[in-house]
């Protein structure tokens, strides 16, 4: 196992042996309608790196808006805004985007995000009414510890 992780280290580079693993969650909007969130690290060399949060419409019934941003909300009150990232779903240079899937930038909060707070993510549509997904305990609990510093 330790031989393994040294040779990814070795072949791949500390960047590529220590990139975050993505994590998926299913959830559901205000309408009922199944969503999937993942967070994962941006790793394609065209744009800038770090952490980003993805949206997928798995009833295709969604179309997204890839020009506002997605916002935040916790149980005090406390509220974010995270920038649309959705140009990064496709090759640098091209311009359709996938109506199903928007991504976003994940930053360190702050304030900081609480782990123990309910979390509202308010996603943007292209209807102009936003889907309103509650996240998995969870998803929190990732949110909080991927944003720390």
């Amino acid at each position: 196992m330790v031989l393994a992780l040294l040779l990814g280290v070795l072949l791949l580079g500390p960047g590529a042996a220590l990139a975050l693993e993505p994590q998926r969650w299913n959830l559901q909007d205000q309408s009922g309608l199944s969503w999937s969130l993942t967070l994962l690290e941006q790793l394609d060399p065209s744009y800038p790196g770090g952490l980003r949060l993805r949206f997928t419409d798995r009833s295709g019934r969604q179309a997204l808006d890839h020009s506002r941003p997605l916002q935040l909300r916790d149980g005090l009150g406390g509220s974010w805004e995270l920038e649309n990232r959705s140009a990064e779903l496709v090759p640098a240079g091209e311009t359709t985007l996938p109506e199903s899937s928007a991504q976003f930038d994940l930053p360190r909060f702050e304030p900081r995000l609480r782990s123990e707070l309910p979390l509202l993510l308010v996603l943007p549509l292209a209807s102009g009414d936003p889907a309103e997904l509650m996240a998995p305990p969870a998803a929190v609990v990732a949110l909080h510890d991927a944003t720390v510093p």
